[in-house]
């Protein structure tokens, strides 16, 4: 009678341990799936902060290596529209000698759409044939973001082939053509530009 009673009276404590193990293993496979989800939340923060720097690596360029050349204002009637900056390896200018920086800063919200058009205008001044500007426009889509009042957009230009868009000295987009760089800094720098005043004063002519 006692091991009828003994084994009677054991049986919750069983059904307690098989509850308690139960919930050791939902505790454990929730704690696990944090952890793998912080994981690859971490993985992904540092794939996008590689791509980043692959971008700033490969058109990095110190602005502390580069020399001021010239700034100029750009207005339209009473209107402010941005001011701009040159900077070169000795701080004179040489048409196509890189490494080059053209630094702009906004002194007005302007959507993406309207410098990509007022860009493609400033290439149809110059002469460009309409299948080159056909072939850049797709690099002003991808690089004109919309900017704000105050906002920074920076070209820094190491070779022909390596170029790229910072926004607030953020890397933004990657230029993917070579012929880009010169086609782009010739809005401002070639003797046809639509601003010869401000073209002397960004190239340091008095």
């Amino acid at each position: 009678m006692k091991t009828l009673h003994n084994g009677d009276k054991s049986q919750p404590h069983i059904k307690q341990f098989q509850s308690s193990h139960w919930f050791v293993e939902l505790l454990f496979g929730v704690m696990g799936a944090l952890v793998l989800t912080l994981i690859v939340a971490v993985s992904i923060n540092d794939a996008s902060a590689n791509d980043k720097n692959a971008i700033s690596n490969k058109s990095g360029i110190s602005d502390a290596a580069l020399i001021q050349v010239g700034k100029a204002d750009m207005s339209l009637l009473w209107l402010d529209i941005y001011s701009a900056k040159l900077f070169s390896i000795d701080g004179k200018y040489q048409a196509n000698r890189f490494p080059m920086t053209l630094d702009i800063q906004y002194h007005r919200d302007i959507d993406a759409i309207d410098l990509v058009d007022a860009t493609i205008e400033q290439w149809q001044h110059l002469g460009f044939t309409e299948a080159n500007i056909a072939l850049y426009r797709q690099q002003l889509v991808n690089a004109w973001p919309d900017v704000k009042e105050g906002d920074r957009l920076t070209f820094r230009v190491n070779n022909p082939e390596d170029a790229a868009f910072l926004l607030n000295d953020t890397p933004y987009y990657q230029v993917s053509n070579a012929q880009f760089p010169e086609a782009f800094l010739d809005i401002w720098l070639s003797e046809k530009t639509s601003r010869p005043e401000l073209r002397n004063q960004l190239i340091g002519v008095n």
